[in-house]
C-alpha cells in the first residue's frame, strides 16, 4: 500500500479541519465523491484540493487551514516524520470521508483532538481536552 506524501498529509489535515468548520452538510454529490476517495485514499488523495475548491466556504476554510498546517509544520521538525501519526491521520480521514455526514464526522473528530497530539502534547497531557 503506497503511503501519502508529506504534501498530501498536509492537504488531508487541512481538509479535515475545513470540514469541521462547515455550518452545513456537504451537497450529496460531494459526499459521494468523498466517500469514493475514502475507499481508495492513497490513490485519490490528490483530488482533495479540487473537492475543497468546489464550495466557496469550504475552500476558504481549507486555504486557511492549509496555511496554518504548513506554518505549524515548519516549527515542528520532530513530528512530521512520525509514521504512526501518518497512519492515524489516514485512518481518521477514511472514517470521516466514508461517514454518512462527513461534516459532522469531522466536527466530532476535532473534539477528540486529532492533530493536537502532534501540535501540543503538553496541553493534551495536562488537561487540554476535558470534553472527550
Amino acid at each position: 500500500m503506497p503511503n501519502l506524501n508529506s504534501q498530501q498529509e498536509k492537504s488531508l489535515a487541512a481538509f479535515i479541519e475545513a470540514l469541521s468548520q462547515q455550518d452545513e452538510s456537504l451537497p450529496q454529490g460531494l459526499q459521494q465523491q468523498l466517500h469514493a476517495i475514502g475507499q481508495n485514499l492513497d490513490a485519490r488523495a490528490i483530488e482533495i484540493p479540487g473537492i475543497a475548491a468546489s464550495l466557496p466556504s469550504l475552500n476558504q476554510a481549507y486555504q486557511n487551514a492549509l496555511t496554518h498546517v504548513q506554518e505549524k509544520d515548519q516549527g515542528a521538525t520532530l513530528v512530521s516524520t512520525n509514521q504512526d501519526d501518518s497512519s492515524k491521520l489516514r485512518d481518521r480521514a477514511v472514517q470521516i470521508f466514508t461517514d454518512s455526514d462527513p461534516v459532522q464526522a469531522a466536527q466530532h473528530s476535532q473534539f477528540r483532538g486529532i492533530g493536537q497530539i502532534a501540535s501540543n502534547p503538553l496541553k493534551r497531557l495536562f488537561g487540554g481536552s476535558r470534553n472527550g
